[in-house]
């Protein structure tokens, strides 16, 4: 049995042996998280089957502060789901120019970070932000696939937002190093469709809203260019404006 499929069971029958029943297994419920957690510590993630990847290499001299990752070149504590199974504490970082998640085996002497296989991971979550896999296709045709930062929910759509960078090659003393640059894109999922967002106008025109309505949105001041903030507080305005309209 894969090692990680044996974590599951094992903790399925710890459940309907403490509990008497059985919980769902979804990441979500703390009885069950604090029992991965415990697991965990007693065989330690290096055997949980999280770490069966390609070791990492550093490939890219950076000389600044511009590097390729989400938020810090640093590892950071988040947690990562495989098959909706939980694997908390761990130590990652989001590499956005390869699209790639790279863990550390931390208090394991000897142990190498490594490249996790991608096509196992549904989700996870670092700095409190969460991450979900998703695959849409742009307004071209063209497939973008990957993982997605859900910036907000409503009831029938999701804000998601694709973080990039792209690589900038420069040359100091003879010696090649790289500067990383943001190149972020916006997708909106409404009722399991998903739209590539480029402007306001592309949020707004994705809801049954008259056009006269449609000219009020586009008149304010939110969201004149595309932030994080201000299209969390267009798609909040939408979403009341449809409920009251519902109502």
């Amino acid at each position: 049995m894969p090692q990680v499929s044996l974590r599951k069971s094992t903790i399925a029958l710890l459940l309907s042996i403490f509990c008497g029943y059985t919980v769902a297994l979804n990441g979500q419920n703390t009885p069950t998280d604090s029992l991965y957690l415990w697991f965990d510590e007693q065989i330690g993630l290096l055997n949980t089957g999280l770490y069966a990847s390609q070791e990492y290499v550093e490939e890219y001299q950076v000389i600044n502060d511009k590097h390729r990752f989400f938020e810090s070149p640093n590892y950071l504590t988040g947690t990562l789901w495989q098959k909706s199974i939980p694997f908390h504490k761990v130590f990652l970082k989001y590499d956005l120019f390869e699209d790639q998640i790279i863990v550390y085996p931390k208090g394991i002497s000897g142990a190498s970070s490594v490249k996790l296989d991608l096509a196992k991971v549904d989700s996870f979550q670092i700095q409190n932000r969460k991450f979900v896999k998703k695959s849409i296709v742009d307004t071209k045709s063209n497939p973008v696939n990957g993982f997605f930062e859900v910036l907000l929910k409503g009831t029938d759509f999701t804000l998601l937002k694709k973080h990039r960078k792209t690589d900038v090659r420069k040359l100091n003393r003879n010696r090649v190093y790289y500067e990383f640059k943001e190149k972020n894109e916006y997708a909106l999922a409404y009722k399991g469709v998903f739209y590539e967002i480029k402007n306001r106008r592309d949020v707004i025109s994705v809801f049954p809203i008259s056009k006269d309505i449609q000219k009020e949105f586009l008149a304010k001041k939110m969201a004149k260019e595309l932030t994080d903030t201000g299209l969390r507080l267009l798609l909040q305005e939408i979403e009341a404006h449809l409920t009251k309209k519902s109502g």
